[in-house]
């Protein structure tokens, strides 16, 4: 289905009539020039027949899609925390937050201590060069390439390598055990050390935790003699038998290690992998920079980080409440990770939206005279122009859906904090 433009469409400006009267073989009447009757609110990016506009109206159709994904995760997250908390599965923010509060008012002193790595967002490269191709004919996939601000993970394979200019880090089992970076796992302690996780056996000092064993079984305020959980990832001073991420001492990493190619600051290298950090696509169209940006931004995988959560028992908490205390934490971990990944995405996609809404307008006032030329480019233009006066609106829907769960996310943040 089409609908006619006349009218509404002309009074975009008059150079736009200009640049249609001009194109060989059109009369001065464009009245007859039909446009699809469903348009960027229906979700159908396919507007102008211009491959590099199209590519952008899909980007902004991906916006919105992208959007409602991240919400519902979100949402999803919010209704298991609720119901655990014996709340109605709608219950607001506000009202988990509140739960959340009174529970630890009754079982530990001050709030949860959480310790995390951010989490980890990274764009597959190959999704920069395709939606690059996508959107600029002149772009050969086969032979383009994507440079990444940040760290490029790349194959664990024997040609794996990295630029001259990257710092080479590995990830995987330590050497010998004996790692030089960050553990996350179990650290296996050869006597009274420091524990930068949660304790396992005896603590020289003070424990918060404390298992039916009578051992330790979290965070140690002295020496810890036993093993030492690092869920966060943290130093560790004995056998670290989880995963180690260290600097590949001669630049190979060992067999079977993840190999990470790290930028200098403010610069980048190139990648073929995945990049966590801003991807720099192949150099393409002006018209195409924010729509390859923002489907780089939008299709990015958002790892839930591990967490490590200690807390410090209140005086006379029975050992029963305790227990069943113990194993909500457990299920909440889970829970906290998978919102902190999907605030984090929200992150991206929201500026994935800004930079979309930004070249919409510039888009609206540089597309007559950069297409002046183009007789074919003509035709779709006022159809092409109608539509960028949507987008803002579509942009502005998605967004305010995805700060309101980003807002959540920091309501659930605050109650862990003793707020």
């Amino acid at each position: 289905m089409f609908r006619n433009i006349c009218g509404s469409t002309l009074a975009l400006g008059l150079g736009l009539g200009v640049l249609i009267a001009a194109t060989p073989g059109c009369e001065n009447d464009v009245c007859g020039l039909e446009c699809p009757l469903e348009g960027l609110a229906e979700g159908n990016a396919s507007i102008s027949g211009i491959a590099s506009v199209d590519a952008f109206f899909a980007a902004v159709v991906g916006f919105d899609k992208a959007a409602l994904e991240v919400k519902a995760g979100v949402d999803a997250e919010l209704r298991a925390i609720a119901v655990s908390l014996a709340l109605d599965a709608g219950a607001s923010a506000a009202d988990i937050r509140a739960a959340l509060s009174a529970k630890f008012e009754t079982a530990i002193d001050g709030g949860l201590k959480v310790k995390y790595a951010p989490p980890r967002c990274t764009v597959d490269a190959k999704v920069a060069i395709d939606a690059s191709a996508k959107c600029d004919a002149e772009i050969d996939p086969g032979m383009a390439s994507v440079e990444c601000k940040g760290t490029c993970t790349v194959d664990a394979s024997a040609s794996a390598s990295c630029d001259a200019s990257a710092k080479v880090m590995c990830k995987g089992t330590a050497p010998e055990l004996q790692c030089s970076g960050s553990c996350t796992g179990t650290c296996e302690l050869g006597g009274d050390l420091q524990c930068n996780g949660t304790c396992n056996g005896e603590c020289d000092g003070t424990c918060s935790v404390t298992g039916a064993d009578g051992q330790c079984a979290g965070e140690c305020m002295g020496k810890c003699m036993g093993s030492c959980e690092l869920q966060a990832g943290a130093h560790c001073d004995g056998n670290c038998q989880g995963s180690c991420e260290y600097e590949a001492p001669d630049g190979q990493c060992e067999a079977g290690a993840e190999v990470r190619c790290q930028a200098a600051a403010d610069a980048s290298a190139q990648c073929d992998g995945s990049c966590d950090g801003e991807v720099v696509p192949p150099k393409a169209k002006a018209e195409c920079e924010a729509s390859v940006e923002a489907e780089a931004k939008m299709q990015a995988q958002c790892t839930p980080p591990s967490l490590e959560i200690l807390w410090q028992w209140k005086a006379g908490f029975d050992e029963l409440e305790r227990a069943k205390f113990k194993a909500w934490v457990e299920g909440f971990r889970l829970r906290y990770a998978g919102l902190l990944a999907a605030s984090a995405r929200a992150e991206l996609v929201l500026g994935a939206g800004a930079g979309l809404g930004d070249a919409a307008v510039d888009l609206l006032a540089s597309l007559p005279g950069d297409l002046a030329g183009d007789p074919r480019a003509s035709f779709g233009l006022p159809c092409a122009l109608a539509e960028l006066e949507a987008v803002g609106t579509l942009i502005q829907s998605g967004s305010g859906a995805l700060s309101g769960s980003v807002t959540a996310v920091g309501e659930i943040s605050a109650a862990l904090a003793g707020g």
